[in-house]
């Protein structure tokens, strides 16, 4: 029966609701479809293999990982944590909304959100804690914008399946993206402002004066803006300067000249700082791994065969609902899912805005998705584990597709 390519799904699904570790319910996942699929170990173990690579080599996040780092150590974003009580006080409900704000914007610029999550996370973290709305806000905006934006991979393959113009599909997003945006800082604003005060103590930051802070704060200030608009900046000079290597060599440069700490000392904080990131990509693509068994046996087109049986009327909220659905579990990798839903739902003649609506439904998806390289990025800023971080986003998540299925009716 056909029906039993779902099977696998659901063993993968249970095993990580009740919390199991992602590698062993991925393991279980895909071990029943290979039973299912009638696939064999060498076939298996291939499919695995070629998908860690996949992952490990997502570099621009474990770069900008380590740097941030590096910089909480060296006191920045303290000092960027003094500064802000200096000018608003404990207010942070508004430094959430900006937080949001930039990382929107960034992902936007640069069509990806994971390495932007790496710069604008731990300032977040310093400065307000791991407060869950904000980082549900912060996983908002930043699936709007990459799976909009016309410098991403995403949007591209959209275009290429819809036969629309990229800069096409992106004017028609840009207002709905806009809104997730304004969504998402309200999450975090509201969220922040009421739930109190979540603000470390200052310890020595108290005692610094405002020259020091200035002087300390300068590298965490140059790294935002280097990360946030290197593109522009790149633009305005007419070369490609701004990219990550050179955004972690000038950050780093930047960081010895003001604390004059050893460069000895600053490499190896440096490499060691790596080690975390990297490792969740590792187990991220072990995991992406299984999964693509489950896409090999036909799990995902069998779910995504759903748009095509329903009525008319109900055609795009399926859609939207099938798409998110989705990416929970195959959320490591969204092109992959886009190229999967996208060519039915042209076939079933739906407009291009609503094609980029189960497009946003995808993003929201991936990001309660234990496999998304933002999630891991999330993790990594906020110091806790990616369970958590699924569980965090996860209510905040179903509410936004909600939101876009019952939009899928009027649109």
């Amino acid at each position: 029966m056909q029906i039993l390519v779902l099977l696998p799904l659901l063993v993968m699904l249970v095993l990580v609701l009740r919390n199991k570790h992602m590698i062993l319910a991925g393991l279980a996942g895909g071990l029943a479809a290979m039973l299912v699929g009638g696939i064999g170990f060498a076939e298996a173990g291939k499919i695995v293999a070629d998908s860690i690579p996949g992952m490990t080599g997502i570099i621009t996040p474990v770069i900008y990982s380590a740097v941030a780092l590096v910089l909480a150590k060296l006191g920045g974003f303290e000092a960027l944590l003094g500064l802000s009580r200096r000018i608003i006080g404990r207010r942070q409900y508004l430094i959430a909304a900006a937080i949001v704000l930039i990382q929107a914007l960034a992902t936007y610029a640069a069509g990806l959100g994971a390495g932007n999550t790496m710069v604008t996370g731990p300032l977040a973290f310093t400065v307000i804690g791991a407060a869950p709305p904000l980082i549900a806000g912060m996983a908002i905006v930043t699936a709007a914008s990459f799976m909009t934006s016309p410098s991403g991979a995403d949007a591209a393959a959209i275009s290429k399946i819809s036969g629309a113009e990229i800069s096409a599909y992106s004017e028609t997003m840009f207002p709905l993206a806009v809104g997730l945006w304004v969504l998402g800082m309200a999450v975090a604003a509201f969220g922040v402002w009421r739930s109190g005060s979540l603000m470390k103590e200052e310890g020595e930051a108290a005692s610094v004066n405002l020259k020091e802070q200035l002087i300390k704060a300068l590298p965490p200030i140059y790294f935002l803006i280097v990360v946030v608009a290197g593109k522009n900046l790149n633009g305005l000079i007419d070369y490609s300067l701004f990219g990550p290597v050179f955004n972690m060599f000038s950050t780093l440069l930047l960081a010895f000249a003001v604390t004059r700490q050893p460069p000895g000392k600053i490499a190896e904080e440096l490499v060691q700082n790596s080690s975390f990131l990297l490792t969740k990509l590792f187990a991220i693509g072990i995991f992406l791994g299984f999964i693509n068994i489950l896409a090999e046996i036909g799990t995902f087109t069998y779910i995504a065969g759903f748009i095509k049986s329903v009525p008319s009327f109900v055609t795009l909220p399926v859609a939207v609902l099938i798409a998110f659905c989705i990416a929970i579990p195959a959320g490591g990798y969204s092109v992959g899912v886009s190229t999967l839903v996208m060519p039915i739902m042209v076939e079933s003649g739906l407009s291009l805005l609503q094609i980029g609506l189960a497009a946003l439904a995808i993003g929201v998806g991936t990001q309660m998705s234990p496999v998304q390289i933002n999630v891991a990025s999330l993790s990594q800023s906020f110091k806790l584990d990616i369970q958590r971080i699924v569980r965090i986003n996860a209510p905040y998540m179903v509410a936004v597709a909600a939101l876009l299925c019952i939009l899928g009716f009027f649109i």
